[in-house]
């Protein structure tokens, strides 16, 4: 069986969170015209035959609940290395996944160069609507924009930019010149949005989720460097919004130069 190359991983473990994640792909896969693959992992080989019942079981049944068809596969291994590995050997475009542990769903993210969309509730519309997108004067978050491109493209979404509150003049003239860098490039890929200045005294990671539950944003943009901080504050009130988890190296690369 051949993975189409940039296919949405969805990694299966039979919780309700497993089943929000297909729902989520399912949008994804409606509007980026890609393949679902669904992928479970075993400990042992003797556990991979009754693990594929299972597991194409499962498809079945997402098929019928939601007319949409996805392949599944089977690998041996640890689930973090694992997860990493197979999306590298599918050339997998996102990793769509139900979070459970978010200090567990750490050493995944970490070092993956294919970025996590993570959820933990059902989508509340048929469609990314608006996207919450941080940056602040770290020209690493850049990379950002290869994907603010590519879902504004696709779902011709609002980009709701949010920048922190910054008193150190230093770093207030990094900031202005990342934002002139990343307006230039909006502008020039035609990409609408708006942009936010966090309040004065405001925690930037507090100030990011609550401007995507102000918005009711679709989706939260998070480089994983700061994934572990922002958690903090998403997981005390219960994380509705999903968040996609960007590595400063990604494989969607739009934009030329260094990301």
């Amino acid at each position: 069986m051949e993975i189409p190359s940039k296919s949405i991983l969805v990694p299966v473990d039979f919780t309700d969170k497993a089943e929000f994640a297909f729902q989520h792909a399912i949008i994804m896969a409606k509007y980026v015209k890609r393949e679902i693959v669904l992928l479970h992992i075993v400990k042992k080989d003797n556990e991979r035959t009754q693990a594929m019942v299972r597991v194409e079981e499962w498809a079945k049944n997402m098929e019928q609940k939601y007319g949409h068809k996805a392949m599944t596969i089977i690998r041996k291994g640890d689930i973090f290395k694992g997860l990493k590995s197979t999306a590298i050997e599918i050339n997998a475009l996102i990793i769509i996944m139900g979070l459970h542990n978010p200090k567990r769903a750490l050493k995944t993210i970490i070092g993956s160069n294919i970025p996590f969309y993570l959820v933990q509730a059902p989508p509340q519309s048929e469609k990314i609507k608006d996207i919450v997108v941080p940056f602040d004067y770290n020209e690493k978050a850049r990379v950002q924009l290869n994907w603010v491109v590519l879902l504004s493209k696709y779902f011709e979404c609002n980009i709701n930019i949010i920048k922190p509150y910054i008193e150190s003049n230093a770093r207030n003239e990094k900031m202005k010149k990342n934002m002139y860098f990343i307006k230039k490039v909006l502008d020039e890929k035609e990409v609408i949005y708006g942009v936010r200045t966090a309040k004065r005294g405001d925690k930037f990671n507090d100030a990011i989720y609550d401007f995507g539950k102000e918005i009711s944003a679709d989706l939260i943009f998070i480089m994983s460097y700061d994934f572990k901080k922002f958690i903090l504050k998403a997981s005390k009130f219960g994380l509705k919004i999903p968040v996609m988890c960007i590595n400063p190296a990604t494989n969607t690369m739009l934009l030329p130069g260094k990301y």
